[in-house]
């Protein structure tokens, strides 16, 4: 009883504040104001926390680019690095968009957690994709209808709900910017909520997602995954999965989940940002940073990144990894 009980808080009012990115900050720069047909609402602009690589360089833009595949479509362009994207039957997703791109580029679809906004979750993972693709975060339905949107957070009723909302914001997307867009074997980021539903819908889901982070969340605590649901996402097309934690608990769930995943047949990490805490910004930002490119690593698509090829080890800043 008292596991569920904690798991409830946890979904329901775990993420509320923005104090899971670890401190307050300021607005990200560059985020589209409401006066742009297809921006990301200025209410909802990321904020960042003062570690990490949160604005990115014209110059560091030009060095990423060089490691992508050039191609024959005209330069990807957009109203901004983040813009509003109409889904069906949903509120509008958000995304981070790979500006000046001439290949299509792949996809990491972010759910966040209950509370939160997909404006904050994307301007994280912004900071770590950059240019090198597509970041599609799903919105959900708001906590309270009865106040200002700029007030309220937003949750996902079931993995169910998430899946299909999913499902449409991946053909919004496609819609919406054509053969830039590379949908095949997508990659799937979630925090808390986001990510104890990821690990839900993962083996099934008909986007058949290949790589997976798992931040604060599917890591056990639900018993989410087991030997049979490892192998069942492996033959869904599933290859990899980061388990990072910023608590102990979380660390020892997450132990005997990435077990359970490699005995399934897939590669699997553990990550602990000591300190951390439930959050999703500072010093777990930085951790999962250099961790994502363990997670894609062996899809040229991504281009490659910083910590590619790092193997199990070497945790930095009070990381340990597993």
């Amino acid at each position: 009883m008292r596991r569920v009980l904690l798991g409830i808080a946890m979904l329901v009012g775990g993420c509320a504040a923005r104090g899971h990115l670890a401190g307050e900050g300021t607005p990200g720069e560059g985020t589209p104001g409401e006066g742009t047909p297809d921006a990301a609402p200025a209410s909802g602009a990321p904020h960042t926390t003062g570690q990490g690589p949160h604005r990115e360089s014209q110059a560091g833009t030009a060095r990423e680019d060089d490691r992508c595949a050039q191609g024959d479509l005209a330069p990807l362009a957009a109203a901004g690095e983040m813009v509003g994207l109409p889904v069906e039957r949903h509120l509008p997703a958000v995304v981070s968009v790979p500006l000046g791109a001439t290949s299509a580029r792949p996809v990491l679809v972010v759910a966040h957690g209950a509370g939160d906004r997909p404006e904050w979750q994307c301007g994280v993972w912004r900071a770590i994709v950059r240019n090198r693709g597509f970041v599609l975060c799903v919105r959900g339905f708001p906590t309270n209808r009865y106040v200002p949107e700029s007030h309220t957070g937003y949750f996902y009723t079931d993995h169910h709900a998430l899946g299909r909302e999913i499902t449409l914001a991946m053909a919004a997307l496609e819609a919406r910017f054509g053969a830039h867009v590379d949908t095949r074997a997508p990659a799937y980021a979630g925090f808390s909520q986001g990510a104890i539903m990821g690990a839900m819908l993962l083996p099934r889901h008909p986007a058949q997602f290949s790589r997976a982070a798992l931040v604060e969340g599917g890591h056990g605590f639900f018993q989410e995954w087991n030997v049979l649901v490892a192998q069942r996402f492996k033959q869904g097309g599933g290859e990899r999965v980061l388990l990072a934690c910023g608590r102990a608990q979380c660390a020892e769930l997450a132990r005997t989940s990435a077990f359970y995943l490699r005995r399934g047949g897939l590669d699997a990490r553990v990550i602990h940002a000591e300190g951390a805490g439930h959050s999703y910004g500072g010093s777990m930002a930085d951790a999962v940073g250099r961790a994502f490119w363990w997670v894609v690593d062996g899809d040229a698509r991504w281009c490659g990144g910083e910590g590619g090829g790092e193997g199990e080890g070497g945790g930095e800043g009070g990381t340990q990894e597993r």
